[in-house]
């Protein structure tokens, strides 16, 4: 015979009281940290979604692209021209495009850097009356005093890979 029956019925009876207790705080504390989860996830999605695409699109090779400078660079039926050879970070440059797909609104460029992530620039060219487009390029700075951007000139279902080089 035990010589504190009553206590071992005490004991009993406040740990089937006490463990549902924790259990629900437990499953509350687990939604409220997934529902903080969610929120974060929410407000910081674009940064989230373009860091794992920088990462999961394949690199563009340099080799493969149409150099962008004062000379015309010929891919196909599309010819584009810069009005600098080098570009300067935080001055426009204009860049005229021969289109093939003359129905298109408008191109589009989109840029990341070679060496350096400097996040994705892009640019809308319009369309002009002798059916060419253009618009302008505005590089943002760099602390490199040299930098090489590549990306594609898209019409939405053309894509041509371009690359040009930067100065301070």
């Amino acid at each position: 015979m035990h010589a504190y029956p009553k206590f071992n019925l005490c004991y009993h009876s406040l740990t089937s009281l006490i463990e549902p207790i924790y259990m629900k705080a437990f499953a509350v504390l687990i939604k409220a940290f997934l529902i903080l989860l969610l929120l974060c996830t929410g407000f910081f999605f674009t940064e989230i979604s373009t860091y794992v695409k920088s990462y999961v699109s394949p690199k563009i090779q340099l080799e493969n692209t149409c150099h962008l400078s004062t000379q015309i660079c010929q891919q196909g039926d599309v010819s584009i021209t810069l009005e600098k050879d080098t570009l300067t970070p935080l001055q426009p440059s204009s860049i005229l495009v021969n289109w093939p797909n003359q129905n298109a609104k408008n191109l589009i460029i989109t840029l990341q850097g070679y060496d350096m992530a400097m996040g994705n620039p892009t640019f809308k060219l319009l369309p002009n009356a002798d059916k060419s487009y253009s618009g302008d390029i505005l590089l943002p700075i760099c602390t490199q005093n040299t930098m090489i951007w590549v990306g594609t000139i898209s019409d939405g279902n053309t894509s041509i890979n371009v690359s040009l080089k930067a100065e301070q």
